[in-house]
């Protein structure tokens, strides 16, 4: 898979959340249930558009919107972050709460500000370089010697190892995995299919061509297992696109190109009229309040 790292860690979050969906959202401490896998790609206010990381609505009607970071978060992406959040409001008309993971420990993560246009945007920040994986693979390792089934918090751990950059043996730890994968009986049957490609999905892209090699564990992905997996690279893939596009666009923003982006924003105002007074339509999408009440 030809592709940059961010975009591989961005792949593979995407199909544990959608395999394990509420196990994990108790992993990171979001404790309610899934009644609905929501939409992730949106139209903008000036006509463009926004690609999610995930989106779902939970069984008390609120959303949970999560974005993945690697290594992690820069006071930079709030703004982008808080943008995604007032959309997903807009369109569902649900309280939108959201959950930035970042890879790598809180203690090498630099302090976040506050962004100037939302003074109380203040998302959960999850450090998945802090979790206890050496607590979890003591348990892991004697539930492999005595073949006793791994608990599906386990399992997630046994996802997530390599992919944290505190993780320094990587090709050492996924050959261990690749062993335990032998051992059928210590994972949940439905899933198994599912962690043996995205342990393969590892292999393939986290180490060298030579580290492959000596790997001899090699997985023969089902077919509703490459479905999902080609759904979230398709997904990543279209944002990439869209946002290195976007990073051409601001370029001739600089240089005045307006007209266009302004009837794009007038249009999706009058939408939002019956849902939001005037002034916040003002707030959020850049156009005067006069003009909002023009339309």
């Amino acid at each position: 898979m030809d592709r940059n790292i961010h975009d591989i860690y961005d792949v593979i979050l995407k199909i544990i959340l959608v395999v394990y969906r509420e196990d994990f959202l108790s992993f990171i401490g979001i404790n309610k249930n899934i009644k609905e896998v929501l939409k992730t790609e949106f139209v903008t206010l000036n006509g463009d558009k926004y690609y999610l990381d995930f989106l779902c609505l939970l069984d008390d009607d609120t959303l949970s919107h999560i974005e993945f970071q690697f290594p992690k978060a820069r006071p930079h992406d709030l703004d982008r972050f808080f943008d995604y959040n007032i959309v997903a409001q807009v369109t569902y008309g649900s309280l939108t709460e959201t959950t930035v993971i970042n890879f790598t420990s809180k203690k090498f993560s630099e302090k976040i500000r506050r962004i100037g246009r939302s003074k109380c945007f203040n998302p959960d920040y999850i450090y998945l370089g802090d979790i206890d994986y050496r607590g979890y693979w003591r348990k892991i390792n004697i539930k492999d010697e005595s073949n006793l089934k791994l608990t599906v918090f386990e399992e997630i751990v046994v996802l997530l190892t390599c992919l944290i950059p505190e993780c320094k043996k990587k090709a050492h730890m996924l050959d261990k995995i690749s062993k335990l994968l032998k051992n059928k009986e210590l994972f949940d049957k439905t899933r198994f299919e599912y962690v043996q490609a995205i342990i393969q999905m590892e292999i393939e892209n986290l180490i060298s061509k030579e580290e492959q090699s000596k790997i001899t564990e090699v997985v023969d992905m089902t077919p509703q297992a490459e479905k999902i997996i080609s759904q979230a690279i398709s997904e990543v893939h279209r944002k990439s696109v869209h946002e290195a596009r976007i990073d051409g666009r601001n370029e001739g923003k600089k240089e005045g190109r307006k007209e266009g982006r302004e009837e794009g924003r007038e249009e999706v105002a009058k939408n939002l009229k019956d849902l939001m007074d005037d002034e916040e339509i003002s707030r959020i999408s850049g156009l005067s309040l006069e003009r909002v009440k023009q339309l």
